[in-house]
């Protein structure tokens, strides 16, 4: 048996199931809906055909009948003959309108209908959920995304968890819109698998360029507070996109002292950009690290710290180098660090990246007295970090 056979039997379990719904075949057809647009809202439909998992849009002899727009999100509706999906195995992916979160759905072509049972499988099994993700079908320019993610995703979420429980912390509190983050983090092999349910090379492109970089800026994080010996003094670390909430308060063994971190903290109300002239509009830097408590910060006030002489620390500013997305351009990149310098007038400002950062950002950060680190996937960049970040907060 071929380790693809050996996947999909794993997988075949689902069709046990004694409660199922079924697709009736008309005439000899099938009607296929799909709803698509992102991952709220909206149902995609994968057939598994020469040896991947193709979305129902790209196989021979299926016809689209209809298309209506509503939203974000198109209703397609295809015909596929009979005899070509006889004893195919198709995966369903249905997604929330409000919580994101997916239903899967296991189906097999019968004799005049496809019999469709759930798949909870996949999301207790996380390292077959990665396996079938490794199955579908490439759309074209997402599969170097694919390997950073299968590279650096798994083992980052791991050490992250790792160091948190290690500092005392039961766990991590997600809120404000970080659920896609919340499935990388614990289920790095459905959260890829998620990710390749989409139907376009872009939407799968974005998608995976986020979530490396979300697990990217935790993991550089997680390293400060290794860093640091640190223990946690609140419960959980929280991560919420939508106030400027404390991840965490650590005490540092190595110092003895107190720290603030903030993630993805908002410097100005972000309303003013649209409203004021020559007022910056890069104002949420990915880390700041703050001696002593810092409590009671509003949403988009940031910059009252510094208004009352209290900076961070250490600023750091955290990058993929995978392109795609507008805030890895370099000009983009070297336009913030001048923003939170001008603004919070940090003791430290350092730059994060995954790859090889270009060598013309590189010297203007240089003259900007920031610190960079580049290809952090490397043991030895990240022990280097760590002992920058020492120094940096002692």
């Amino acid at each position: 048996m071929s380790k693809s056979s050996e996947i999909l039997a794993l997988l075949s379990q689902c069709l046990n199931c004694r409660e199922s719904y079924e697709i009736k075949c008309l005439n000899s057809e099938y009607e296929i809906r799909q709803m698509i647009g992102g991952t709220r809202g909206t149902t995609y439909v994968y057939v598994y055909d020469n040896g991947f998992f193709a979305n129902i849009k790209h196989l021979p002899q299926v016809k689209l009948i209809s298309t209506e727009r509503s939203s974000k999100r198109v209703e397609e509706i295809y015909r596929a003959p009979k005899e070509l999906l006889k004893n195919k195995l198709m995966l369903t992916f249905s997604f929330g309108r409000k919580s994101g979160y997916p239903s899967i759905h296991l189906c097999v072509g019968e004799q005049e209908t496809i019999r469709c049972c759930s798949c909870e499988v996949l999301e207790r099994d996380d390292e077959l959920a990665l396996k079938i993700a490794s199955m579908f079908r490439p759309l074209g320019g997402e599969e170097d995304l694919i390997k950073w993610y299968l590279h650096v995703v798994p083992k980052m979420s791991k050490e992250i968890l790792n160091i948190v429980t290690k500092s005392g912390a039961k766990g991590i509190s997600m809120w404000g819109h970080a659920e896609r983050l919340r499935e990388a983090l614990y289920s790095p092999g459905l959260s890829v698998l998620m990710t390749m349910a989409l139907t376009t090379a872009q939407g799968r492109a974005k998608s995976l360029t986020i979530k490396i970089s979300y697990i990217l800026e935790l993991f550089v994080i997680a390293k400060i507070v290794d860093a640091l010996e640190g223990t946690s003094l609140t419960e959980a670390w929280t991560v919420e996109f939508t106030t400027n909430t404390p991840l965490a308060v650590v005490r540092s063994r190595a110092t003895g002292k107190e720290y603030t971190i903030l993630y993805q903290s908002s410097i100005l109300p972000h309303i003013l950009p649209g409203f004021a002239k020559n007022v910056p509009k890069h104002l949420v830097p990915d880390i700041a690290v703050f001696e002593g408590r810092i409590e009671g910060v509003g949403w988009g006030e940031l910059y009252k710290l510094a208004e009352q002489g209290v900076v961070p620390k250490l600023l750091v500013e955290v990058k993929t180098g995978l392109g795609y997305l507008k805030w890895e351009e370099p000009d983009y990149a070297i336009e913030q660090v001048k923003v939170y310098k001008k603004l919070l007038r940090p003791k430290n400002t350092a730059l994060v990246s995954l790859k090889t950062v270009d060598p013309m950002l590189k010297a203007q950060l240089k003259t900007l007295g920031v610190a960079i680190f580049e290809n952090f996937a490397d043991e030895s960049v990240q022990a280097e970090f760590k002992r920058y970040v020492m120094n940096a907060l002692m």
